[in-house]
């Protein structure tokens, strides 16, 4: 997330302080917040300067919050760590006292809210519930869903009205023989007519949000379907078109790149060594330890959403503590004092699938359907 970037937040600053306006993308999706109040913008200055000084205990509250719903689904998607490698964690859906908590002490100075992680979020019951609570912050929630959980007219009533800003359909096949190829479990025809219907709720509130993306993740299997899909989006009215790289985590196997990797070199996620598909290293640098706080559906906080065993959780929220106080406490501390920018052995570190990228961000490319305008 570009946010402590100089060549995009200088041009904001009279418009921050004088409008209290911010304008940033996540996953190249635009978003604006209004109305900021100063202790927000204060914070926003504030956490951006533990980037320049990388203290074990970061300056101000954390803008990012990453919070899972549900650590289950309702798939099994071959390339997904929530099948295959959380068998450690018990399978959790996050309570909305533990959020509220969360919100009531982090919400107020949290420009953005990622409601996922290695689960289904819709399949946790309150999450309408929270997305509402933590509206009332004047914060952005983004979320992500398989399509795969039924919504009937009134339930994506109800989705319109929680104040959702932004949701992403995971779909990455245009017919569903090739969906199924990855989508273990999943059905096509169901995910289209989910769309449809929450599309048809947009109509029916007057709403311009929850912005929908139709998400494609390239792979071997589907890269020559892209262009159907495209146009299967436009055919349902979704907001957004999005192209995004395959994620291939290390831990699930070596040969992974051999049988997932797109052929043509413009979807690949890496750069490899010329006749193989050994990754090539770039330079990595990761900033999630400063910038953004995970909350995981155990309610325990975690370095980030690749800790996908929870070995490094910094605390649970219970007894008493909060998410603040175990983001800056001396389990977390301990574990920035040893973080190395990316060069580090611990697992998830060492195998991260965000190192050795070609582009910054996985989302390659994306589609504004409305007026045909490719994101840069």
């Amino acid at each position: 997330m570009k946010l402590f970037k100089f060549r995009y937040i200088l041009p904001q600053i009279p418009n921050l302080l004088l409008r209290r306006r911010l304008k940033f993308k996540f996953e190249k999706i635009p978003f604006e917040v209004k109305d900021l109040p100063l202790k927000k913008i204060w914070n926003f200055f504030q956490a951006g300067c533990n980037q320049f000084v990388l203290p074990s205990k970061p300056f101000g509250h954390p803008v990012i919050g990453q919070v899972e719903p549900a650590n289950f689904c309702n798939l099994s998607c071959p390339l997904c760590l929530t099948t295959s490698e959380n068998g450690s964690r018990p399978e959790s859906v996050l309570s909305f006292e533990k959020f509220k908590d969360f919100i009531d002490e982090n919400g107020d100075y949290l420009l953005l809210i990622v409601l996922w992680n290695w689960g289904e979020p819709f399949l946790n019951p309150a999450l309408l519930k929270m997305i509402s609570y933590a509206k009332s912050k004047n914060i952005v929630l983004h979320s992500s869903t398989n399509g795969n959980v039924k919504f009937s007219d009134d339930s994506a009533d109800l989705l319109v009205d929680s104040g959702l800003d932004s949701l992403v359909f995971g779909i990455d096949g245009a017919t569903d023989e090739t969906y199924r190829q990855y989508r273990r479990g999943g059905y096509l025809p169901l995910v289209l007519g989910n769309i449809r219907t929450v599309v048809r709720a947009k109509k029916r509130r007057a709403s311009a949000t929850p912005f929908l993306t139709l998400r494609f993740v390239v792979m071997h299997q589907n890269e020559k379907e892209w262009p159907s899909a495209l146009r299967l989006a436009e055919e349902l009215g979704v907001d957004y078109f999005a192209l995004k790289t395959v994620d291939m985590p290390p831990a699930l196997g070596k040969n992974l790149d051999s049988y997932f990797a797109p052929h043509h070199r413009q979807y690949q996620r890496y750069e490899y060594e010329t006749g193989s598909f050994n990754r090539e290293k770039k330079p990595f640098v990761c900033m999630r330890p400063w910038k953004r706080i995970t909350l995981d559906a155990l309610g325990e906080v975690i370095p980030c959403e690749y800790d996908y065993r929870n070995l490094h959780s910094f605390g649970a929220l219970d007894g008493g503590k909060s998410a603040l106080s175990i983001w800056k406490g001396s389990k977390s501390q301990d574990f920035r004092k040893k973080f190395n920018k990316g060069d580090n052995s611990f697992y998830l570190c060492k195998d991260c699938t965000y190192k050795n990228k070609v582009t910054e961000d996985c989302t390659i490319a994306i589609v504004r359907l409305k007026q045909g305008e490719k994101e840069k």
